[in-house]
């Protein structure tokens, strides 16, 4: 446990990622630390390979299941995602890659590829969540790491923000949220080698190189987008709008900017080594 400026904060790694906790109130991170830990352990048993929750929905083969509260919040929150960006963030982007490795082998090395668009085996409208019961047609997989540590992030940070007297953050990967108010200068946050303050809200991150969510794809070919930037980093007034709005933004390409300049956010985005495109200021 580190404690700066009055900001006490705990650190670990949770499956290859960084986990930051910070608190400024009366709440001890060590107590933070264990309702973030047992967000992202219910979030293990839902997504685990073969075994999960969502594999069995998978396995169901386009039949209706009934699954439990955290996985119906995670679906809705995915599914929204994918409706205000118009499908860029689209959680059945696993069936993208899927197809294309069966149609040209093993995924090719980021950033290669010829763009050609896939055959049509349904999007995210083509999942049902009715009640308790989500259906997931046999042609698509749901991949819900886009926005799903996002939203875990925003509701740990509420729901420790509520029962202390002071401001919350917490980080897991390139996805922050925080809750209450924030210390003097804002909440660093690293962004692009350098520290920004984050007065509240979101920020999240995209990138092409170490994606969170374990892959950033364009739904229209399943690979890499063809992008001229290394990253898109974007602050909200929560994680999950900044990672949609980062994800997005990073699969338009060059259009992303100007995307972004409509939303209630503000971003910088990263060329990608050796880009011919011009530099982009930061938005506001």
């Amino acid at each position: 446990m580190d404690t700066i400026d009055g900001v006490r904060e705990a650190r670990w790694s949770h499956r290859g990622r960084p986990v930051r906790v910070a608190v400024t109130g009366v709440d001890r991170p060590t107590t933070a630390r264990r309702v973030v830990a047992g967000a992202l352990a219910a979030l293990d048993r839902i997504t685990a390979p073969g075994r999960g929750e969502l594999a069995r929905v998978h396995r169901a083969a386009g039949r209706p299941v009934p699954v439990g509260p955290l996985l119906r919040e995670l679906v809705t929150v995915a599914l929204e995602a994918a409706r205000i960006s118009d499908g860029d963030c689209d959680p059945t982007i696993g069936a993208a890659r899927i197809r294309l490795a069966a149609r040209v082998g093993p995924l090719p090395v980021c950033g290669s590829g010829s763009g050609v668009p896939l055959p049509d085996a349904g999007d995210w409208r083509s999942v049902s969540l009715r009640g308790d019961r989500l259906t997931v047609p046999p042609t698509l997989l749901l991949m819900l790491g886009g926005t799903a540590t996002a939203y875990l992030a925003q509701r740990c940070a509420e729901q420790i923000a509520q029962r202390s007297a002071g401001g919350v953050l917490v980080a897991v990967g390139s996805r922050v949220a925080t809750a209450g108010p924030a210390p003097s200068g804002g909440w660093p946050v690293p962004v692009d080698g350098r520290t920004v303050g984050l007065n509240g809200g979101g920020l999240a991150t995209a990138s092409a190189r170490d994606p969170d969510g374990r892959g950033v794809l364009d739904p229209r070919t399943g690979r890499v987008p063809d992008s001229p930037w290394e990253a898109v980093t974007v602050a909200a007034p929560d994680a999950v709008r900044a990672a949609t709005f980062a994800v997005s933004a990073l699969v338009r390409g060059a259009d992303g900017p100007d995307w972004l300049t409509e939303r209630d956010c503000a971003w910088w985005v990263t060329p990608r080594p050796g880009s011919t495109h011009p530099p982009v200021p930061v938005g506001r």
